[in-house]
């Protein structure tokens, strides 16, 4: 175990969301020493951040949290609709539905193991608290938080005050702001953001009410409203039989003016339903509907991941998503540089690659956004909508029922999930031009840099498996039906490496491919003798289409660029000689 040296702990991790929580839940599986910061001295009690897309849901497959998931989540995946209507029973104006179709499944089911989930922060965040606890290098304090952080060239002091304000501080050896949209560490590292106009302040109320009528068998998974009164969404919790509605503050108001009373009296309205009728407000959430990213990632020992990054209008989800994403790119990489002896090098990767992908997925919901306002919503002037639900508003209707398919790429969005490709000094480029995939869909490629693609595998007892179920924190080798000596090369040179290495010969005893599917060559670009190393994170470090002549050293020579190390790989060679 890496000694911590003059710190209290290897690693600092500012904030306890999901994703300072699932960070330090990865960082506990490889007993790095960690502290856990939250400010709250309860975990979120408002549903938010539900929709889990599939590639998120691959990196809980890989660090053991899908499952969970799916069995605390609210929804099935395998159909999951968003309805527009001009009231909760009102006219339909159009609906969308993932999974509508087994032809479209199916290809869901080639793309990834995983579907999307549905399970809210309010659902999750206590899960991996407990999940924590299994962890004796992790420590959680809660109702503490940090007030300053002193970055220095060996380390970073954290100041923070105990639940009973007693002042604290602790030395690290690295820190993690992941502590949202208002970050201190960020504010304190004085980093700047690259925002875009703001499009108001949303509001988002969870309450209890009896809906049956008004929804009337129409178990959509949100709906929204587009009336001459009000446009917002409404959310449904099968579990709690809970609901939600959110929408936006009117300009120049304050969000405090938004009572429980008047929050209900807008649901009964939305609803279609009569004055009388009993709603009663739970909890209410307010935030800046806007898009804003970091200009930088990293100062010296100190990283920010999640919203503390970025932030983006909801429309497709990516907030939460991408932290997660941006956690399990940075912390695979810390590992690696605290217990393989890694260079400071394979850190400054960390930007290059995720802050591009902010950025783009900010640039997407911004479109989303504005896609929106064709279906009614943000629309400035709702007088506009006044005669939606009378004769007169039928062209009306006509128009926002033809902008409904063109929501579409909110939905689905697996190209832009798992399509995206990274560029750093972590990945080793081949020289060949990349398989770019749409918003919508994805275009499975092995180029270097890219998220590697999943295939269905048979063990040797016939179960079926996939590709990404062998990820383990290690890197892997996957070489072609005819690379043998790609095993016999990994095996020797994980005797030099501290980073964990496995190989393994797709077509071999145990991982065999299903009959009828494309071959795994094919899929990944390489031919019968070829191979890719794969990173912890499951994205492509180095693609080889056929074996070199010296297949050890072409390895070594690969993880020194990655880990940024010299390795005395040669030494056998040398005493040979």
């Amino acid at each position: 175990m890496t000694s911590t040296g003059s710190a209290d702990f290897q690693v600092v991790i500012i904030g306890g969301g999901p994703i300072g929580l699932v960070s330090a839940i990865q960082l506990g599986q490889a007993g790095i020493k960690t502290l856990l910061l939250e400010r709250r001295a309860t975990f979120s009690a408002h549903p938010k951040a539900a929709g889990i897309h599939a590639r998120t849901m691959e990196v809980f497959r890989q660090i053991g949290l899908a499952a969970l998931i799916r069995e605390h989540g609210e929804f099935s995946a395998e159909k999951f609709t968003i309805a527009w209507m001009t009231r909760l029973n009102g006219m339909e104006l159009g609906k969308l539905t993932l999974g509508a179709n087994k032809a479209e499944t199916d290809l869901f089911s080639s793309w990834s193991p995983e579907t999307m989930a549905f399970c809210s922060q309010d659902i999750y965040e206590p899960l991996y608290a407990a999940e924590l606890k299994k962890y004796p290098s992790i420590e959680l304090r809660t109702n503490s938080p940090a007030t300053a952080i002193h970055p220095d060239e060996d380390g970073v002091t954290v100041q923070y005050t105990t639940p009973d304000q007693a002042p604290q501080s602790v030395r690290a050896l690295y820190v993690i702001g992941a502590d949202g949209v208002r970050s201190p560490t960020r504010n304190w590292l004085g980093i700047t953001e690259t925002t875009t106009p703001s499009f108001g302040t949303s509001i988002n109320v969870v309450f209890a009410a009896d809906l049956e009528r008004y929804r009337a068998g129409r178990e959509y998974s949100m709906t929204w409203i587009v009336n001459g009164d009000t446009q917002g969404a409404f959310g449904w919790r099968r579990r709690s039989d809970r609901w939600s509605y959110g929408f936006e503050c009117e300009a120049g108001k304050d969000p405090a003016d938004y009572t429980p009373e008047r929050c209900a009296e807008i649901i009964r309205i939305a609803a279609g339903a009569p004055p009388d009728l009993e709603v009663k407000v739970l909890s209410t959430l307010h935030w800046r509907h806007d898009q804003a990213v970091t200009d930088r990632w990293r100062v010296g020992r100190v990283f920010l991941a999640g919203d503390a990054a970025h932030r983006f209008p909801p429309h497709g989800g990516f907030g939460m998503n991408s932290g997660i994403q941006d956690s399990h790119n940075l912390v695979w990489k810390l590992i690696a540089r605290l217990r393989w002896n890694a260079g400071d090098g394979l850190l400054n990767s960390y930007e290059p690659e995720r802050k591009p992908i902010a950025q783009f997925n900010g640039e997407q919901c911004l479109i989303n956004t504005r896609r929106m306002e064709e279906t009614g919503w943000l629309l400035k002037d709702p007088r506009a909508l006044a005669a939606i639900e009378t004769p007169e508003g039928e062209p009306l209707r006509q128009k926002i029922s033809a902008a409904v398919p063109k929501q579409r790429e909110q939905l689905f969005s697996q190209g832009q999930q798992f399509g995206r490709i990274y560029v750093s000094n972590a990945i080793i480029d081949d020289g060949t031009v990349a398989e770019e995939s749409t918003i919508s869909t994805y275009r499975p490629t092995g180029h270097p840099g890219a998220r590697t693609p999943h295939v269905w595998l048979q063990d040797s007892t016939g179960r079926t498996i996939s590709t990404i179920d062998l990820y383990d924190g290690s890197f892997i080798l996957f070489a072609a039906r005819d690379g043998e000596a790609w095993v016999s090369a990994a095996s020797e040179l994980a005797k030099q490496l501290r980073a964990p290495l496995k190989a393994i010969r797709i077509g071999s005893p145990g991982y065999a491919q299903r009959p009828g599917d494309a071959t795994w060559e094919s899929v990944v670009g390489v031919g019968n003798t070829g191979a890719l190393l794969v990173r912890p994170d499951g994205h492509v470090a180095v693609r080889w289409s056929t074996i070199p002549g010296d297949p050890k050293g072409a390895l070594g020579a690969a993880f020194e660029q990655l880990l940024d190390i010299k390795l005395d790989y040669r030494a056998e060679e040398r005493v040979a000689s």
